[in-house]
C-alpha cells in the first residue's frame, strides 16, 4: 500500500474512532417540566419532581440519532392525573419522550450528537373537585364541581380563554380547540379557524371527542360529527359504543382518527 493510501486509511480510523467514542457514551439533554396542581414526575434517566423544574436527562448509549425518555406522572393522594402537554405524549401516566439528535458539527457528525430540551407539563387535578376532563397532545381541560372549566395549554393561549359556560357538563379537546356541553347544546373556543360550526342537535347523556377542527358526538340517535367546514359522513354503525380517538401509525396513515366499539369490533374513521 502506497503511504497516501496509508495515510488516507489512517484518517478514516481516527475518524470512526472519534464517531464511535462520541457514540458510545452517555450523553445530557435537558428537560423543562411544568408540574400543575399536586404530584411528581420520574424517571429512571435521572428525573425526580415534585414541583416544576429543570432537570438534566441521561440518554443512554448509543446516542446516535432519536432517542426515547420514559418519564412517569405520579398523582399526590387525593389528585387524579389528567394528562401530558407534548406532542410524543398520550393521556397515559407514562410517556416515552423523543429527543432527536443532530450532528454537533452539523455535517459528518465527527464529534457526535447534540440532544435539543424538551417542555413538558404533567397537570394534576383535585379528584374530589373532577366533574369531566378533555386531552390531547397539547391541551387539557378540566370540569370542576363549582362549574369552572379549566384549560392548560403548551402553546394555544386561546384554548386556555375559557369562555363563560352555563352549567357544564362534559368537555372534549383538540390541539386548537375546546369544546363543552352546556345546557343550549355544544360551546366551543379556541383558535378562530379550528372551532366547529353549529352542529346538530344533541341528546344527553352523551360521549364526545375532538381532533382537530372536528367534534364527534355519540348520543341516543347515534354518531353526528362535524368541523369548522359543515358535517362529516361517518360509517353506518348498528350500536355504536365507547367513542375515543386514537394515534395511528400504518405505511398508508400516519395520523389520528375516532372510533367506536359496535357489535363485537372495533370501527374507526
Amino acid at each position: 500500500m502506497s503511504k497516501g493510501l496509508k495515510g488516507l486509511a489512517v484518517k478514516a480510523l481516527l475518524m470512526f474512532s472519534v464517531v464511535l467514542v462520541s457514540a458510545c457514551g452517555a450523553k445530557d439533554a435537558g428537560l423543562n417540566l411544568t408540574i400543575i396542581g399536586e404530584g411528581s414526575v420520574t424517571s429512571p434517566s435521572g428525573v425526580d419532581c415534585s414541583e416544576s423544574c429543570a432537570a438534566t436527562v441521561k440518554l443512554s448509549p448509543p446516542t446516535i440519532g432519536n432517542k426515547l425518555v420514559e418519564i412517569t406522572a405520579t398523582p399526590a393522594p387525593g389528585y387524579t392525573f389528567l394528562g401530558w402537554n407534548n406532542q410524543y405524549c398520550t393521556p397515559d401516566d407514562v410517556c416515552d419522550l423523543k429527543y432527536t439528535g443532530l450532528c454537533a458539527d452539523q455535517l459528518l457528525c465527527l464529534t457526535g450528537f447534540i440532544y435539543s430540551g424538551q417542555r413538558v407539563e404533567a397537570v394534576f387535578v383535585d379528584s374530589s373537585l373532577l366533574v369531566d376532563s378533555g386531552w390531547s397532545e397539547l391541551a387539557v381541560c378540566a370540569i370542576l364541581g363549582d362549574g369552572e372549566v379549566r384549560c392548560w395549554s403548551a402553546s394555544q393561549d386561546e384554548v386556555e380563554q375559557v369562555p363563560a359556560l352555563n352549567n357544564p357538563q362534559q368537555v372534549a379537546v383538540s390541539d386548537y380547540a375546546a369544546c363543552a356541553l352546556v345546557d343550549e347544546g355544544i360551546s366551543c373556543w379556541g383558535k378562530p379557524n379550528f372551532l366547529p360550526q353549529e352542529g346538530p342537535t344533541v341528546y344527553p347523556p352523551l360521549e364526545m371527542e375532538m381532533l382537530g377542527s372536528e367534534i364527534c358526538v355519540l348520543d341516543q340517535e347515534g354518531v353526528k360529527c362535524w368541523s369548522a367546514y359543515g358535517t362529516r359522513e361517518t360509517p353506518e354503525f348498528v350500536n355504536p359504543s365507547n367513542l375515543r380517538k386514537r394515534s395511528v401509525e400504518t405505511p398508508e396513515f400516519i395520523g389520528k382518527e375516532f372510533c367506536v366499539d359496535d357489535e363485537g369490533a372495533e370501527v374507526c374513521w
